[in-house]
């Protein structure tokens, strides 16, 4: 503090201010990127389970009729998602695969050894791939 006219000025000078915004926008840049990728995890997550759900919605459908619902089914829609476009292919009567293909930012999402998740999908058989981004 300094001494100003007789009185005590007990405000923060130019300096101090600058230091302290400093700090705050070096937090901001470390913590940004983290808190993005976990943004990308939740949305893949929530594609993943509807991707799960449509599954056994296909097999409620598949064990009332002769053949899995396809992908322009009005019986059995199609999940949406924000980030993700929903397909289903290869429908037939004993087999499909449904897909999840990401849109915008959701195209960057990564799993931790840098493997790309868009699209991902599950088949008949429950294999998911890509299996790392099904951790």
């Amino acid at each position: 503090m300094k001494k100003l006219h007789g009185k005590w000025n007990s405000g923060f000078t130019v300096i101090e201010l600058m230091i302290v915004v400093m700090l705050v926008a070096i937090l901001v840049a470390l913590a940004y990127p983290s808190y993005v990728d976990y943004v990308r995890k939740a949305k893949r997550g929530e594609a993943q389970q509807l991707l799960l759900n449509w599954s056994i919605n296909q097999e409620i459908f598949r064990s009332n009729n002769s053949a899995y619902a396809p992908d322009s089914s009005t019986v059995l829609p199609k999940p949406t998602h924000a980030s993700y476009t929903f397909s289903a292919t290869g429908v037939s009567a004993t087999a499909y695969s449904l897909v999840a293909t990401a849109s915008g930012d959701q195209l960057n999402d990564k799993a931790k050894d840098g493997t790309s998740c868009s699209p991902i999908q599950i088949n008949q058989n429950g294999t998911k791939s890509p299996t790392v981004c099904w951790d």
